[in-house]
This record gives structure tokens, sequence and C-alpha cells, in this order.
């Protein structure tokens, strides 16, 4: 194998680990958003503190996509 033919082998290599993510992970990501966004998006009563909707995590190429029954967030590999 010549020094071209590795380098593109390399490269995919690492473009498919960017993709994959295997360092999210889900549970921690779930608990983060809803820290810093389930008081502002309606996913908890605001007055009784009562869970109305829960976060669902989903992979996503370079990434996660975390949603709920009010919207989704976009985590970028690089945020976590």
């Amino acid at each position: 194998m010549n020094l071209k033919a590795f380098l593109i082998v390399l490269f995919v290599i690492i473009i498919v680990i960017l993709a994959w993510a295997p360092w999210m992970d889900n549970r921690a990501l779930h608990d983060r958003v809803f820290e810093e966004r389930a008081h502002i998006d309606g996913t908890i009563d605001k007055e009784t503190g009562e869970l109305l909707c829960d976060y669902n995590v989903i992979w996503i190429p370079f990434g996660r996509y975390v949603t709920s029954c009010e919207g989704g967030y976009f985590v970028w590999l690089f945020e976590f």
C-alpha cells in the first residue's frame, strides 16, 4: 500500500469516528439538556415542577439530536 492510499484510508477512518461520536453519552447528554432547557421549553411544569414530556436522544452524524414534545436541540460533537 502506498502512502497516498494509506492517508486516504486514515482520513476515512477519522471521518467515520467523528460522525459516530462514541464519546457522547446519551444519558449524560439527556441530563445536561434537561438541566439547561427543561424550565424554558415546557418540558416541566413551571408551577409544580412535574415532568410533562421527557427528552429523547437520537444519533445523527457528527452529534446528537435531543427532542422533546416542544422541539429539538442539535448537540454538535465538539459541544459535549
